[in-house]
Protein backbone atom coordinates (compact mmCIF):
# COMPACT_ATOMS: atom_id res chain seq x y z
CA UNK A 1 0.00 0.00 0.00
CA UNK A 2 1.63 3.16 -0.96
CA UNK A 3 1.70 5.98 1.87
CA UNK A 4 0.50 9.25 1.51
CA UNK A 5 0.11 12.34 3.84
CA UNK A 6 -3.61 11.47 3.91
CA UNK A 7 -4.61 9.65 6.56
CA UNK A 8 -8.29 9.39 6.02
CA UNK A 9 -9.62 7.65 3.60
CA UNK A 10 -12.95 8.14 2.43
CA UNK A 11 -15.98 6.27 3.87
CA UNK A 12 -13.46 6.12 6.92
CA UNK A 13 -16.01 8.76 9.18
CA UNK A 14 -19.18 5.58 8.26
CA UNK A 15 -16.08 3.48 9.12
CA UNK A 16 -15.75 4.52 12.94
CA UNK A 17 -20.05 4.16 12.97
CA UNK A 18 -19.67 0.28 12.21
CA UNK A 19 -16.68 0.04 14.41
CA UNK A 20 -18.48 1.12 17.15
CA UNK A 21 -21.36 -0.70 16.86
CA UNK A 22 -19.20 -3.90 16.63
CA UNK A 23 -17.40 -3.27 19.98
CA UNK A 24 -20.56 -2.46 21.55
CA UNK A 25 -21.96 -5.34 20.67
CA UNK A 26 -19.69 -7.68 21.49
CA UNK A 27 -17.50 -5.96 24.62
CA UNK A 28 -19.42 -5.13 28.14
CA UNK A 29 -19.18 -1.25 27.99
CA UNK A 30 -20.85 1.18 29.52
CA UNK A 31 -19.57 4.07 26.86
CA UNK A 32 -17.57 4.88 24.02
CA UNK A 33 -15.80 6.86 21.99
CA UNK A 34 -13.82 7.00 18.84
CA UNK A 35 -11.75 9.30 17.03
CA UNK A 36 -9.37 9.84 14.12
CA UNK A 37 -5.82 10.97 14.28
CA UNK A 38 -4.39 14.39 11.95
CA UNK A 39 -1.38 14.38 10.68
CA UNK A 40 0.13 16.38 13.27
CA UNK A 41 -1.20 13.18 15.43
CA UNK A 42 -4.01 14.81 17.53
CA UNK A 43 -7.13 13.07 17.55
CA UNK A 44 -10.38 14.74 15.80
CA UNK A 45 -13.77 13.67 14.49
CA UNK A 46 -14.80 12.22 17.52
CA UNK A 47 -17.79 9.63 17.70
CA UNK A 48 -19.47 9.11 21.51
CA UNK A 49 -22.07 6.18 22.60
CA UNK A 50 -23.54 6.28 26.12
CA UNK A 51 -21.20 8.93 26.62
CA UNK A 52 -22.26 12.42 29.08
CA UNK A 53 -21.73 15.59 26.18
CA UNK A 54 -20.60 17.33 29.67
CA UNK A 55 -17.90 14.01 30.28
CA UNK A 56 -16.81 14.55 26.87
CA UNK A 57 -16.30 18.39 26.98
CA UNK A 58 -14.28 18.07 30.32
CA UNK A 59 -12.18 15.73 29.32
CA UNK A 60 -11.23 17.91 25.95
CA UNK A 61 -11.03 21.16 28.08
CA UNK A 62 -8.87 19.84 31.10
CA UNK A 63 -7.82 16.20 31.13
CA UNK A 64 -6.52 15.11 27.66
CA UNK A 65 -3.08 16.11 28.24
CA UNK A 66 -2.70 13.81 31.15
CA UNK A 67 -4.63 10.69 29.78
CA UNK A 68 -2.47 7.67 30.00
CA UNK A 69 -4.05 6.43 26.59
CA UNK A 70 -3.88 9.39 24.81
CA UNK A 71 -2.99 8.52 21.44
CA UNK A 72 0.19 11.02 20.96
CA UNK A 73 1.62 8.06 23.74
CA UNK A 74 1.59 5.33 21.12
CA UNK A 75 2.56 7.59 17.95
CA UNK A 76 5.78 5.23 17.92
CA UNK A 77 4.94 1.81 19.54
CA UNK A 78 3.47 0.01 16.26
CA UNK A 79 2.76 -2.85 18.88
CA UNK A 80 0.30 -0.99 20.93
CA UNK A 81 -3.24 -2.31 19.73
CA UNK A 82 -5.24 -3.21 22.45
CA UNK A 83 -4.31 -1.07 25.31
CA UNK A 84 -5.69 -1.36 29.33
CA UNK A 85 -5.28 1.78 31.02
CA UNK A 86 -5.31 0.13 34.79
CA UNK A 87 -1.69 -2.00 32.91
CA UNK A 88 -0.29 1.17 32.67
CA UNK A 89 -0.60 2.86 35.83
CA UNK A 90 -0.41 1.20 39.10
CA UNK A 91 -2.46 0.79 41.55
CA UNK A 92 -1.15 2.67 44.22
CA UNK A 93 -0.21 5.68 41.93
CA UNK A 94 -4.26 6.01 41.19
CA UNK A 95 -5.01 7.47 44.19
CA UNK A 96 -2.54 10.72 43.29
CA UNK A 97 -3.00 10.62 39.48
CA UNK A 98 -5.22 13.31 38.78
CA UNK A 99 -6.67 11.55 35.80
CA UNK A 100 -8.08 9.08 38.33
CA UNK A 101 -8.78 11.13 41.61
CA UNK A 102 -10.14 13.99 39.42
CA UNK A 103 -12.09 12.65 36.18
CA UNK A 104 -12.30 9.20 35.79
CA UNK A 105 -13.23 8.32 39.61
CA UNK A 106 -16.02 10.94 39.87
CA UNK A 107 -17.20 9.89 36.29
CA UNK A 108 -18.03 6.16 37.90
CA UNK A 109 -15.13 5.02 35.54
CA UNK A 110 -13.08 1.91 36.77
CA UNK A 111 -10.78 1.11 33.36
CA UNK A 112 -10.76 1.87 29.75
CA UNK A 113 -9.78 -0.32 26.99
CA UNK A 114 -8.23 1.49 23.98
CA UNK A 115 -7.87 -0.04 20.60
CA UNK A 116 -5.37 1.49 18.02
CA UNK A 117 -5.39 1.23 14.43
CA UNK A 118 -2.49 2.17 12.05
CA UNK A 119 -2.09 2.30 7.76
CA UNK A 120 1.64 1.78 6.77
CA UNK A 121 2.69 2.11 10.81
CA UNK A 122 1.12 5.65 10.92
CA UNK A 123 -1.91 5.81 13.56
CA UNK A 124 -5.06 6.98 11.89
CA UNK A 125 -7.97 6.08 14.46
CA UNK A 126 -8.99 4.75 18.26
CA UNK A 127 -11.68 3.22 19.93
CA UNK A 128 -12.40 3.61 24.14
CA UNK A 129 -14.53 1.34 25.94
CA UNK A 130 -15.43 2.63 29.33
CA UNK A 131 -15.61 0.20 32.31
CA UNK A 132 -18.10 1.41 34.95
CA UNK A 133 -17.11 0.69 38.97
CA UNK A 134 -20.90 -1.53 38.82
CA UNK A 135 -19.34 -3.51 36.03
CA UNK A 136 -16.78 -6.35 36.85
CA UNK A 137 -12.97 -5.90 36.15
CA UNK A 138 -11.56 -6.97 32.35
CA UNK A 139 -10.33 -10.31 32.36
CA UNK A 140 -7.89 -12.05 29.89
CA UNK A 141 -10.81 -13.35 28.48
CA UNK A 142 -12.50 -10.26 27.37
CA UNK A 143 -8.66 -8.73 26.10
CA UNK A 144 -8.27 -11.82 23.87
CA UNK A 145 -12.04 -10.59 22.37
CA UNK A 146 -10.92 -7.24 22.01
CA UNK A 147 -7.47 -8.35 20.23
CA UNK A 148 -9.53 -10.90 17.92
CA UNK A 149 -12.04 -7.77 17.63
CA UNK A 150 -8.98 -5.43 16.16
CA UNK A 151 -7.70 -7.71 13.68
CA UNK A 152 -11.07 -7.84 12.24
CA UNK A 153 -11.37 -4.19 12.22
CA UNK A 154 -7.84 -3.54 11.12
CA UNK A 155 -8.29 -5.63 8.13
CA UNK A 156 -11.68 -4.12 7.14
CA UNK A 157 -9.48 -0.66 7.50
CA UNK A 158 -7.23 -2.15 4.85
CA UNK A 159 -9.56 -3.27 2.41
CA UNK A 160 -11.51 0.58 2.60
CA UNK A 161 -8.32 1.67 1.19
CA UNK A 162 -8.23 -0.43 -1.88
CA UNK A 163 -12.03 0.33 -3.04
CA UNK A 164 -13.07 1.86 -6.44
CA UNK A 165 -15.13 5.16 -3.61
CA UNK A 166 -11.60 5.83 -2.05
CA UNK A 167 -9.78 5.56 -5.40
CA UNK A 168 -12.12 7.81 -7.04
CA UNK A 169 -11.72 10.48 -3.54
CA UNK A 170 -8.26 10.33 -3.65
CA UNK A 171 -8.19 11.05 -7.43
CA UNK A 172 -10.51 13.65 -6.97
CA UNK A 173 -8.55 15.24 -3.68
CA UNK A 174 -5.43 14.81 -5.91
CA UNK A 175 -7.04 16.80 -9.42
CA UNK A 176 -7.05 19.89 -7.58
CA UNK A 177 -4.01 19.94 -4.90
CA UNK A 178 -6.69 19.94 -2.33
CA UNK A 179 -4.78 20.32 0.90
CA UNK A 180 -4.67 17.77 4.01
CA UNK A 181 -6.98 19.62 6.26
CA UNK A 182 -9.35 20.10 2.23
CA UNK A 183 -9.13 16.78 2.35
CA UNK A 184 -10.94 16.05 5.67
CA UNK A 185 -13.45 18.85 4.92
CA UNK A 186 -14.88 17.55 2.18
CA UNK A 187 -15.38 14.06 3.42
CA UNK A 188 -17.26 15.03 6.37
CA UNK A 189 -19.17 17.61 3.23
CA UNK A 190 -19.75 14.19 1.65
CA UNK A 191 -21.40 12.42 4.81
CA UNK A 192 -24.30 15.49 4.70
CA UNK A 193 -22.88 17.28 7.80
CA UNK A 194 -23.47 20.96 8.60
CA UNK A 195 -20.77 23.30 8.35
CA UNK A 196 -21.32 24.00 12.51
CA UNK A 197 -20.39 20.01 13.19
CA UNK A 198 -17.87 19.58 10.99
CA UNK A 199 -16.25 22.21 12.40
CA UNK A 200 -16.91 20.55 16.05
CA UNK A 201 -15.50 17.15 14.54
CA UNK A 202 -12.02 19.01 13.47
CA UNK A 203 -11.60 21.03 16.63
CA UNK A 204 -11.69 24.80 14.82
CA UNK A 205 -14.23 27.55 14.26
CA UNK A 206 -17.06 28.01 11.99
CA UNK A 207 -15.08 30.45 10.08
CA UNK A 208 -12.67 28.47 9.95
CA UNK A 209 -14.61 25.76 8.05
CA UNK A 210 -16.04 28.66 5.94
CA UNK A 211 -12.86 29.63 4.56
CA UNK A 212 -11.48 26.09 3.78
CA UNK A 213 -15.01 25.69 2.09
CA UNK A 214 -13.69 28.96 0.02
CA UNK A 215 -10.77 27.46 -0.77
CA UNK A 216 -12.00 24.49 -1.81
CA UNK A 217 -14.82 25.98 -3.70
CA UNK A 218 -12.45 28.23 -5.34
CA UNK A 219 -9.93 24.82 -6.76
CA UNK A 220 -13.10 22.77 -7.72
CA UNK A 221 -14.77 25.72 -10.01
CA UNK A 222 -18.61 24.88 -7.82
CA UNK A 223 -20.48 27.26 -5.78
CA UNK A 224 -22.10 24.88 -3.13
CA UNK A 225 -21.42 22.16 -0.70
CA UNK A 226 -24.02 20.03 -2.85
CA UNK A 227 -21.93 20.25 -5.94
CA UNK A 228 -18.87 19.34 -4.18
CA UNK A 229 -20.29 16.08 -3.31
CA UNK A 230 -21.99 15.77 -7.13
CA UNK A 231 -18.47 16.24 -8.56
CA UNK A 232 -16.56 14.30 -6.21
CA UNK A 233 -18.78 10.88 -6.87
CA UNK A 234 -20.09 12.39 -10.84
CA UNK A 235 -16.77 13.13 -11.81
CA UNK A 236 -16.22 9.95 -14.18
Amino acid sequence: MKSTDTIYPAGLYNFQDECMGLLTGVLNASKAASYLIDNQKKPICYKTWQLQPAMHREYLEKFQKIDPLHPTQFVENHDATVVKMNDLVSSQERYSHPYYKDFISPWGVQDIVELFLRVDDKLVAGFALFISKQQPEILLEDLRKAEKLHKFMQFSLEQTLVTPKHNQFEEFCNNFQLTPKERMVVELVSQGLPNKTIASNLHCSLATIKTHLQHIFYKTGVNSKTEITSQLYNQH
